[in-house]
């Protein structure tokens, strides 16, 4: 029992101790207002260039960050193992291609805020003036 409540006393008087969660991201000239976590997932597994009647274009991390693995946890549930045999099973079969991998987080920041259409993820930490968020995963 003393421990769970220390455990509560160190998350909720130490937010550095607790991880930041990750944003779905636009540009603030983006026509896109909202996502769910439902449709974040649809859009990153389908690789779609389509999204409630506009065109998107869906960047994502470097393969191996740890954004990008916290990212695919919260938004669709799967590991980076599950992640990376999906995709080779989607490029085998020719049903699909992954997203388009950014460099880093600066390089996301700066492609989303450059292109109305694209559509990002980043960590909280990494948020800046010029964008808008979607969709906020724990």
């Amino acid at each position: 029992m003393l421990k769970k409540v220390c455990a509560v006393f160190l998350v909720l008087c130490c937010p550095a101790l607790s991880s930041a969660g990750m944003l779905v991201i636009v540009a603030e000239s983006s026509p896109l207002a909202q996502m769910d976590r439902h449709e974040v997932r649809q859009l990153y597994m389908d690789n779609a260039s389509r999204f409630g009647g506009y065109t998107v274009t869906v960047l994502d991390m470097p393969e191996g960050s740890q954004q990008r693995e916290r990212f695919y946890e919260g938004a669709t549930g799967k590991s980076a193992s599950q992640l990376k045999s999906y995709w080779a099973r989607m490029i085998f079969t020719g049903q699909g291609m992954p997203p388009r991998q950014v460099k880093n987080a600066r390089d996301m920041v700066q492609q989303v805020k450059q292109n109305p259409d694209a559509v990002g993820y980043v960590q909280e930490s990494d948020l800046q003036e010029g964008l808008r968020v979607l969709l906020r995963l724990p």
